[in-house]
């Protein structure tokens, strides 16, 4: 636990000087979130299954048995961990439309940003705060998708800021209790709350002022947070699906799965790590929280794409930590506005909210015959379009969908074998009664239905085409 410094104030001139430094960071921190937002000119595909599922629970539909409403292959009970964001979604959408969804969007990256900023500023003084919320924000852009994914990622951030107060001074913060309810709520990602907790935990067993801390309260609140999910709507199954969703997911989904070594993000990650770590062995005392923390980060990192967001976040302390001034700077007022100015400019650039990317993945004419489809006709997806189908045509009934938690194993591995058109591929499709397949073109289905006579094209564009059953004319 750090020990308090005596605050100083600064003169006139370093005041002014310290305000066009925090001016300039802070819209070099908007020009960056900016530019990332606008590489992404497609929509997250996740969204439009989020949709369906939201829309689905509005209108009242009970998932968590079999047969799935959605799918025809899940033989697995889905169980709708993320079901406040996805209803909160739906309604969104149905009002402002995609449009509405960027703006969720940015309100996430501003509370993740602002959560950052407070959390380094505990330690670290103006100019660095803002430094380490570029680093970190940089560190967390695959997870800035359209789905409640992001929202996650804010809530850890929250956590994050409320834990690391912990950190400084050794008081629980009860607050993290209601947040955690919050967080079971609106995405399966809530656990990672409890590890931050648990690594705080141990990083003040660590610090040499551990006697000063408030121990009763500080683990009643860690073991609060461990079963307030069960007093969720879901219950106390949800204590355990979000592991069995992760389980599933990365034994077949790539952002499950470890990144390569030459990740970008990954490469951030360490690289800020190994910073922490050059600082805090050059100061006696060795800051023992500040590097528990860096290289916790990077074994999150290194697990898999999808926490490399979370690891980034967890470096915010250790960053703040190994680059806090001998004596702290006392936080103004004044700091806020170019803070708030970054925000407004992120918001105003053309392509992050307003003129935002806001189709499906299907060329019109592909999706035209997709909706000329039977009242429900049976249709195998390549995964990549499956929510969308679900989302624009709610007529068709996909086999499959993203949900790789309601399958088991050899019902994902034989649907993948029919996609690789390995033999008895003409049989499955036969069983399952599949009456349409929509895939890419070059895929190994998409030359043996070429190949077969018995599925014709029923539409074509780009790299996408409609085969339904039927001799080609």
């Amino acid at each position: 636990m750090t020990v308090p410094h005596e605050r100083h104030d600064v003169g006139d001139g370093e005041k002014r000087s310290g305000a066009a430094t925090l001016w300039f960071l802070w819209m070099l921190v908007a020009v960056v979130v900016a530019l990332l937002l606008r590489l992404r000119t497609t929509v997250d595909l996740d969204l439009w299954l989020h949709l369906r599922v939201g829309r689905a629970l509005r209108d009242g539909v009970f998932f968590q048995q079999l047969p799935d409403p959605l799918v025809v292959l899940a033989d697995r009970p889905y169980v709708p961990t993320q079901w406040l964001s996805e209803v909160v979604g739906s309604v969104v959408e149905q009002g402002l439309g995609v449009t509405g969804i960027h703006l969720l969007r940015w309100l996430a990256l501003v509370v993740v940003a602002a959560a950052v900023h407070r959390t380094a500023r505990r330690w670290a003084g103006p100019g660095a705060s803002v430094t380490v919320t570029l680093a970190v924000l940089f560190g967390t852009a695959a997870g800035w998708g359209e789905r409640p994914q992001l929202l996650g990622l804010a809530l850890q951030a929250v956590v994050l800021l409320l834990w690391s107060g912990t950190l400084a001074d050794g008081r629980a913060r009860w607050a993290l209790v209601p947040v955690t309810w919050l967080w079971a709520l609106c995405h399966g990602s809530w656990p990672i709350g409890l590890g931050v907790g648990g690594l705080v935990v141990l990083a003040l067993l660590l610090s040499p002022g551990r006697r000063a801390v408030a121990w009763r309260p500080v683990v009643a609140v860690l073991v609060a947070t461990a079963v307030v999910p069960a007093l969720t709507p879901l219950g106390p199954r949800l204590l355990l699906e979000p592991f069995a969703v992760g389980t599933a997911a990365r034994a077949t989904v790539n952002e499950w799965q470890s990144p390569s070594p030459g990740n970008p993000l990954l490469v951030t990650v360490v690289v800020l790590a190994a910073f922490v770590l050059f600082r805090c062995l050059r100061r006696r005392p060795l800051d023992l929280p500040a590097v528990l923390l860096a290289l916790s980060a990077v074994v999150l990192a290194a697990w898999s794409v999808r926490t490399i967001a979370v690891g980034a976040l967890l470096l915010t302390p250790a960053l703040a930590r190994a680059l806090a001034p001998a004596v702290p700077v006392a936080r103004r007022r004044a700091e806020v506005w170019p803070a708030l100015a970054a925000a407004l400019a992120v918001l105003a650039v053309p392509g992050v909210v307003l003129g935002g990317p806001d189709a499906g993945p299907l060329p019109a004419r592909v999706d035209a015959a997709v909706a000329a489809l039977p009242q429900g006709a049976r249709v195998a997806v390549e995964p990549r379009a499956s929510g969308w189908v679900l989302w624009a045509h709610p007529g068709v009934v996909p086999l499959r969908d993203l949900r790789a938690e309601v399958y088991t194993e050899p019902t994902a591995r034989a649907y993948e074998d029919f996609f690789a058109a390995r033999p008895g591929w003409q049989r499955y499709a036969d069983s399952h009664d599949v009456g349409a397949l929509l895939v890419r073109r070059g895929e190994p289905i998409d030359t043996a239905l070429a190949a077969d006579g018995g599925w014709r094209s029923a539409g074509e564009a780009d790299d996408w085409v409609l085969w339904v059953r039927g001799a080609a004319r």
